[in-house]
């Protein structure tokens, strides 16, 4: 079962967030459980790490694999086609 929340953010981050869900295919709903549960599951080790070093492994963890095909290109293409209206 699944509750609702809802939460204050700022709008730049709405859009970083939903950019990030459509690329890896995955929801922000479970993007930000995924982020809680690995907050909650991290090692003494990885406490004591740098700021930087486990901001970086927090953003990576458990988020699926960049797609064989995908083109860095075509995601560019698309954002820029998004936000400026050329196709």
């Amino acid at each position: 079962m699944t509750t609702k929340l809802t939460l204050s953010v700022d709008p730049s981050v709405i859009a970083k967030a939903r950019r990030i869900s459509k690329h890896r295919h995955i929801s922000i709903s479970t993007m930000f459980s995924n982020f809680i549960v690995f907050l909650e599951e991290e090692s003494p080790l990885e406490q004591e790490m740098p700021p930087i070093t486990r901001k970086v492994l927090e953003m990576s963890a458990k988020l699926p694999q960049v797609p064989a095909d995908w083109n860095y290109k075509d995601e560019l293409s698309d954002i820029l086609s998004e936000r400026y209206g050329v196709k």
